[in-house]
């Protein structure tokens, strides 16, 4: 600003010098402090201008801090009901062997682990829902036709591929007698 004022000085400064005439002179300054007065008053409507709008940024910037922090919440939240840490230790029991022991999972969810006592492959189902049965598959063990217990995963007759088929093609095939 002290650089305008010089600048601005000078002119004035060199308009004295170069015009003789008093009355001329006087006019000449006064259009010349007009113009200065209008373009400080321009300067400061877009000055409170951009405050303004810096102010509903800056209240923009803070509600979406607070939803930001609130999702990141959330999500971290959600990853720990959903995900397990990778460097989590989990007892195992060998169905084969009934031995019991600790395997640390570093690399993530593995889906399948050597039993350290009778070598046998164990397969990990990381989904099963202990209270759904042993079913995992569409039904998820929440049908009610009994056959859950004890089915070994495919032995049943239950929503596995071709069964369910052959069932309502016998379904059918009361219903056509019943017609008759």
């Amino acid at each position: 600003m002290a650089d305008l004022k010089k600048k601005f000085n000078a002119i004035i400064t060199d308009l004295e010098q170069n015009i003789k005439n008093k009355e001329d002179l006087d006019y000449i300054k006064s259009q010349v402090y007009n113009i200065a007065l209008i373009f400080l008053e321009e300067v400061d409507k877009l000055t409170e201008l951009s405050f303004d709008r810096l102010n509903v940024m800056i209240d923009r910037e803070k509600e979406l801090s607070k939803k930001v922090a609130k999702m990141e919440k959330m999500m971290s939240d959600l990853e720990k009901e959903v995900f397990v840490p990778s460097d989590c230790d989990f007892e195992i029991i060998c169905p084969y062997c009934n031995a019991e022991f600790i395997e640390d999972f570093e690399s993530g969810m593995e889906h399948e682990i050597r039993c350290p006592e009778c070598g046998n492959l164990i397969e990990l189902d990381w989904h099963e829902n202990e209270e759904d049965g042993c079913c995992t598959h569409e039904c998820r063990g929440e049908c009610d036709h009994g056959e859950h217990d004890g089915c070994g995963h495919g032995e049943c007759k239950h929503h596995h591929g071709e069964e369910i088929d052959d069932i309502d093609d016998e379904e059918d095939d009361i219903e056509g007698e019943d017609d008759m």
